[in-house]
């Protein structure tokens, strides 16, 4: 106890270099002590910050200080921290950089609920986003991001979102199943090197009716026998390609011409 109230006491008045060794200390109320010291700096603040080992309720404290609730670097560290309180972190976000959001929004020690508040945060904020911006943040969001910036069906926008590493396959199948989605980005994804080779996504293509045909006959030469009878058979393929896939079968001699 005694080792506690020295701490404390060395808190409340210890200079910069003693305050390095106190902002990892242990203790609640050592570091409550330590947060209203006039020599805390803005890197030891962010020390505080970004601790995972200490309270939400430090945390809260930190964020009160009349000296870093202004300090953008003090309230990135407080959002990132999974230890923040999330009333405080969704307090927060509202005056974070697109780019740091983006960049949170990858980031899997965020709560789920918190990262779901950014991705919509980010798409409310897209609308009046510039172009060149928009291409920048493609490289850095999110996949559920990523896909709303898509469906706005900017060319170079929705190129760059394709070759994302963190676009998946499942995301590009529900892009292509969207009714609303613009034909250009159809056609991006149908001629896409990475995914106009996948399977799924082959189908869903052969399905949609703003996928390019040649693209579209190209793909059935490697479908399943199976397959192609189903998608024959399945009244959303488009019109204009069951002659194709006729022909195929054809071909494979899996029907017969009356």
């Amino acid at each position: 106890m005694k080792d506690l109230e020295r701490d404390i006491e060395r808190a409340s008045a210890a200079d910069e270099e003693e305050l390095k060794v106190l902002a990892y200390h242990p203790s609640p109320k050592v570091i409550a002590t330590l947060i209203n010291n006039k020599n805390l700096t803005e890197d030891l603040a962010l020390i505080i910050a970004s601790r995972k080992n200490i309270s939400p309720e430090i945390l809260e404290t930190l964020s009160r200080n009349a000296r870093w609730k202004d300090s953008y670097k003090v309230k990135l560290a407080l959002c990132k921290n999974p230890k923040t309180p999330q009333k405080l972190s969704l307090a927060l976000i509202k005056f974070l950089k697109i780019f740091d959001l983006a960049d949170m929004t990858r980031n899997l020690a965020i709560p789920v609920t918190l990262r779901q508040r950014i991705e919509a945060n980010i798409s409310e904020r897209l609308p009046a986003i510039p172009l060149g911006i928009k291409i920048t943040l493609a490289k850095r969001a999110s996949s559920n991001v990523l896909m709303q910036m898509i469906a706005e069906g900017h060319k170079e926008v929705v190129a760059t979102c394709l070759d994302s590493p963190h676009m998946t396959e499942g995301n590009i199948y529900k892009i292509i199943s969207m009714g609303k989605i613009s034909p250009q980005v159809i056609r991006q994804i149908a001629i896409h090197k990475k995914w106009s080779c996948r399977y799924m996504i082959r189908w869903a293509l052969i399905t949609n009716q703003n996928a390019p045909l040649s693209c579209v006959v190209n793909f059935l030469k490697d479908m399943k026998t199976v397959d192609l009878k189903e998608l024959y058979a399945a009244p959303e393929v488009p019109s204009g390609t069951k002659p194709y896939i006729f022909r195929e079968l054809l071909e494979r001699e899996e029907v017969e011409v009356e």
